[in-house]
């Protein structure tokens, strides 16, 4: 009887965590107004409602792998543009953040730079890359912090 209580607290347990930390994602990406910005720049504020869908069922599917193992067979080329894909996000996502916390802006006020603005943004952007690549390339990275 004792087990079958205690399940039952570790269910109510990981269930509210997952809808807390679920709530945290959300707000934090509503905050940073990716989706309204993206529609805008991309100039395909019609399509806002299969925005919101696909984010809401890709958060469904990346928990459900994430909970259970799944072995799918990707082709190679695929999974390059799943990959790239995922960069962009994460990249879209990082330069979101920046804006919303001014990043630049400030950096610009306390350096005092008056052009090249674009190449710290692009220098950013290939110091992520180079790093992904060291990461994946060289063994010893991933020996370190899967370890």
């Amino acid at each position: 009887m004792q087990t079958i209580f205690q399940n039952i607290i570790l269910i109510i347990i990981g269930l509210s965590s997952g809808y807390i930390v679920a709530g945290g994602v959300v707000a934090f990406i509503s905050i940073i107004g990716i989706i309204p910005i993206m529609a805008y720049r991309t100039k395909t504020s019609h399509y806002m409602m299969w925005y919101e869908n696909m984010i809401i069922i890709g958060s469904i599917i990346g928990s459900i792998f994430y909970c259970w193992e799944f072995r799918i067979l990707v082709p190679p080329i695929l999974m390059s543009v799943f990959a790239f894909a995922h960069g962009i996000f994460i990249g879209v996502l990082i330069i979101a953040l920046a804006e919303v916390l001014d990043v630049l802006p400030i950096m610009n006020r306390r350096v005092k730079i008056r052009k090249g603005i674009s190449f710290i943004v692009i220098a950013l952007a290939l110091g992520k890359l180079v790093g992904s690549l060291c990461y994946w390339i060289y063994p010893y990275f991933t020996e370190v912090y899967l370890s």
